[in-house]
C-alpha cells in the first residue's frame, strides 16, 4: 500500500516551567511524541519564556516551544493525544505550514540551536559549576560621603 504523503506543519507547544528546569528531559519528551507519530522534526527552537495570562494545570509562566515538522496528515490526532496526557505539555497548537518557504525554513534552522541552553541550564542546575559563577569577587561599591558635621554659631 502507498504511504499518505507527508506534509509541513508548524506547531507551538507551551511547556511548564517547572518541566524546562530540565530542558533536554524536555526536549527529548517531545521528541519522543514525534517519533510515535512517524514525524520528521525538521526545526525546534525555544520562542520564549512568558508570564501567562491565565493559569493553566496551576502554572503561572511556561516556555515555548516552536517545532516545524513533517508528518502524514492522519498521525496528527496521535500527537494531539500525546500532547494532551503529557505533565510537562500544557498547551498545543499545530497548523499546516503551507505559508512556509525553503528560504524562511533555513533561517529557522538557523536560530534552532537549543544544544547551547541546554548546556547552560545544566551548567547552572550543576552545584559545583553554580557555585564557581556564584563565587566571583564583588567590587567594592563606592560609599557616599558623609558631610562633617556643622557646628553651630552662639
Amino acid at each position: 500500500m502507498d504511504q499518505p504523503p507527508t506534509s509541513l506543519y508548524e506547531g507551538l507547544f507551551l511547556l511548564s516551567q517547572q518541566a524546562v528546569a530540565d530542558l533536554n528531559g524536555a526536549i527529548e519528551h517531545l521528541r519522543e511524541i514525534f517519533s510515535r507519530a512517524k514525524a520528521e522534526v525538521l526545526v525546534m527552537k525555544k520562542w520564549g519564556e512568558r508570564r501567562l495570562a491565565y493559569e493553566i494545570k496551576g502554572q503561572k509562566r511556561g516556555v515555548y516551544i516552536l517545532v516545524y515538522f513533517n508528518a502524514q496528515h492522519d498521525q496528527l490526532a496521535h500527537i494531539e493525544r500525546d500532547c494532551n496526557l503529557s505533565e510537562i505539555v500544557l498547551r498545543e497548537l499545530v497548523l499546516r505550514a503551507e505559508h512556509i518557504g525553503e528560504t524562511e525554513l533555513e533561517l529557522a534552522k538557523k536560530d534552532a540551536d537549543l544544544s547551547l541552553e541546554v548546556k547552560l541550564r545544566s551548567d547552572l542546575s550543576n552545584p559545583v559549576t553554580a557555585a564557581a559563577s556564584e563565587a566571583k569577587p564583588e567590587a567594592a561599591s563606592p560609599q557616599p560621603a558623609q558631610a562633617a558635621p556643622v557646628e553651630a554659631e552662639s
